[in-house]
């Protein structure tokens, strides 16, 4: 991996970490019923960051990240917000893992040994 696409990686990682943190905790402090729903998808999107630092978990997580994305828009629009910086964290995660993915190149052929 090339160091602007590791660069990228671990400063994503670090903006969404410090986000879902701010977010957890603004939950913590509300009244529960309103802000369950903000305390799970923060959670969830804590483990999943950790999970993407790594490059042999970035697929899954970049997976539940999508979804969390998703959950996270949903619920912003229906609060009357603009959702499109979801959009953007999606896109990254997935630029992010695509390119990992480009720049280590296919799987090496199995070797094969002659029977016998």
């Amino acid at each position: 991996m090339t160091w602007s696409l590791r660069a990228l990686r671990w400063s994503f990682c670090a903006y969404i970490a410090w986000s879902s943190l701010q977010t957890f905790a603004g939950a913590r402090t509300g009244h529960a019923a309103l802000h369950a729903h903000a305390l799970l998808l923060s959670g969830a999107e804590l483990l999943a960051i950790a999970a993407f630092l790594f490059e042999r978990s970035a697929l899954p997580a970049c997976v539940a990240l999508v979804a969390i994305f998703a959950i996270a828009a949903v619920l912003t629009a229906l609060a009357g917000q603009t959702p499109l910086r979801f959009l953007y964290f999606a896109a990254t995660a997935v630029h992010i893992v695509l390119a990992q993915r480009a720049s280590t190149g296919p799987a090496p052929e199995p070797r094969r040994t002659p029977a016998g």
